[in-house]
Parts: structure tokens; sequence; C-alpha cells
């Protein structure tokens, strides 16, 4: 019972500490124009928000551009909370606007990003949360999950 309140209660500090931690403004210049996450965690393309918006939980990350085509696309780290650390969306970019897919992810921070051909992969581990029984965040960890951004799509496909 100790155990279990005090780890109650270091997650909640945890949680409460990264709360506070204010969102530093990022910018990417890309060939169509700038990325950029300003102090109120919402994605912006040329100044403008997304549609439908992005708004980071506590801080919103920019990947490195990648070249897909005619156009460009960014990975977006999605910073949340305790039950779900981590979500990404991939957003295209090009002479029209910004496009972004719908956010995705097992909850747990990429193990790799890789560019083949005019997809990109990204691969991560399962991710059971901090109240979840040991042997399922155990087994989830073991776990390898593989997501593939394609013609504007994001598919999640195993054995990559």
């Amino acid at each position: 019972m100790r155990k279990c309140m005090a780890t109650i209660a270091a997650v909640l500090a945890a949680s409460g500490a990264s709360a506070q931690v204010p969102q530093l403004a990022q910018k990417i210049q890309t060939k169509f124009g700038a990325l950029s996450v300003g102090d109120d965690t919402v994605l912006r393309f040329r100044g403008h928000h997304l549609q439908p918006s992005i708004k980071g939980g506590y801080s919103l990350n920019l990947g490195r551009p990648f070249r897909v085509g005619e156009s460009d696309v960014v990975l977006v780290t999605n910073n949340g909370g305790t039950a779900c650390p981590y979500l990404y969306y991939f957003v295209t970019l090009s002479e029209s606007g910004a496009q972004a897919t719908h956010s995705f992810g097992t909850c747990n921070a990429v193990i790799s990003v890789k560019q083949k051909d005019d997809s990109i992969l990204l691969s991560m581990h399962g991710y059971r949360g901090p109240f979840e029984p040991d042997e399922e965040r155990t087994k989830a960890l073991r776990e390898t999950h593989t997501f593939v951004f394609h013609d504007g799509a994001v598919t999640e496909t195993a054995g990559l």
C-alpha cells in the first residue's frame, strides 16, 4: 500500500512539474514556408493555424523536413501527459498549404524514423501507462510497432 501511494505521489508530482514548463517557441523553414509552434502550443504554417487545429499537451516538437515527391513532410510530436506521453502527426507542406494526418502512435517515444522512397517509416515500442499492471507494461515494451506514412495517410504495418 505504501509503495502504491508513493508511486501515485511521484507521478502526480512529476506531472505537475511538467505542466509548469513553458513551451519554447519553435520554427523550421521548409521549401514552402515556415512551420512554427508558439508559446500557446498551437501549430502554424505561414503564421496561420492548421485546420483542424493541432494543439500540444505540454509541447509540440518539430522534426526535420523530409522531401516526398514535390512536398515537404514534417513529423510533429505532441508531448502529452502521463496517460499518453507521445502522439504523432505528419504534416505535408506544399505551395497550396499544409495538411496533417490524424494523430497516431502507441504513446511511446520513437526509436527510429527513416525514409524509404516516397514513404516514411516510424518505429516505437508499445506502451502501457504507469497505473497498468507490471506484466502488461513489460509486454508492451517488448512489442515493436511500425507506422508508415504514404500518400498523405498513416497505417500501422506489422513485420517491417
